[in-house]
């Protein structure tokens, strides 16, 4: 009872993930994955306000490696949302971390998310979007949306203009 617990609280948002860096006994994150899930959760946040429904956070099947980050519907679109933070605005856009074998990986969850759902609704049209985001101390956070990146084929000359 008390794993089953204490996984809802890691799950739920970043005042309680605060908070269980605090608890004594805890097993703690590397602070990578919880800057990660920081983000997550202010893209949730964001697309609720936006109009969207989230209808999956962390979605997970034990037939594939990896997750998908949010699932959501804009409009009449299920969206597959992947959310990239970062603590610093480098070089390289957080968005380009998401190359061919990640594209392939959330190819193959998204396929494994729509075979979830009853059939009437497989047909439905769907997106991948990535969403960066900047947590840079001192500033306010910022979102940078990216819609429709990559579809369900993975073309030879991968080019997308990121504007």
């Amino acid at each position: 009872m008390q794993r089953g617990w204490i996984a809802f609280l890691q799950r739920s948002g970043g005042a309680v993930q605060w908070l269980m860096q605090h608890i004594p006994g805890v097993p703690r994150q590397p602070a990578h994955l919880l800057i990660g899930e920081r983000g997550e959760d202010i893209v949730f946040w964001h697309l609720q306000r936006e109009g969207w429904k989230v209808i999956a956070r962390r979605w997970r099947s034990p037939q594939e490696r990896g997750d998908l980050d949010l699932v959501a519907m804009d409009g009449s679109t299920l969206c597959f949302v992947e959310v990239k933070t970062r603590t610093s605005r480098g070089m390289v856009p957080a968005q380009l971390a998401v190359d061919q074998s990640k594209r392939r990986m959330l190819r193959s969850m998204a396929r494994l998310y729509l075979r979830s759902l009853p059939q009437e609704l497989r047909r439905i049209r769907t997106r991948f979007d990535v969403v960066a985001v900047y947590l840079i101390p001192g500033e306010s956070a910022s979102i940078e949306m990216h819609r429709n990146v990559f579809d369900w084929r993975e073309r030879r000359h991968f080019n997308r203009d990121w504007d």
